[in-house]
């Protein structure tokens, strides 16, 4: 499986960090957004971390900064000088 990602927020609480970003499965034509978790052990065995794929629609629907990061990035993919949906003038 090959991914192409794109970060799109971080947020850090003392040892916890979150990493949110957009990624692309190129083999499955898939996109999701990708959730990674950083927990500290507090038994002393280092850091755990986890990693969740979240559908777009679902993560869309979940008010959060990481949420309005990947709206900014989707109106620009949307963003033209011109508006293609219009036909050309004769």
């Amino acid at each position: 499986m090959s991914l192409l990602r794109r970060p799109l927020y971080q947020r850090s609480e003392g040892a916890d960090e979150d990493r949110w970003r957009l990624a692309f499965d190129t083999e499955a034509s898939r996109l999701f957004v990708e959730h990674e978790k950083k927990r500290g052990d507090f038994r002393g065995a280092g850091y755990a971390i986890e990693t969740d794929e979240i559908e777009l629609a679902e993560f869309l629907e979940q008010p959060s900064q990481g949420r309005e990061q990947l709206v900014k990035l989707l109106e620009t993919l949307f963003t033209d000088d011109r508006d293609v949906s219009r036909p050309a003038a004769a």
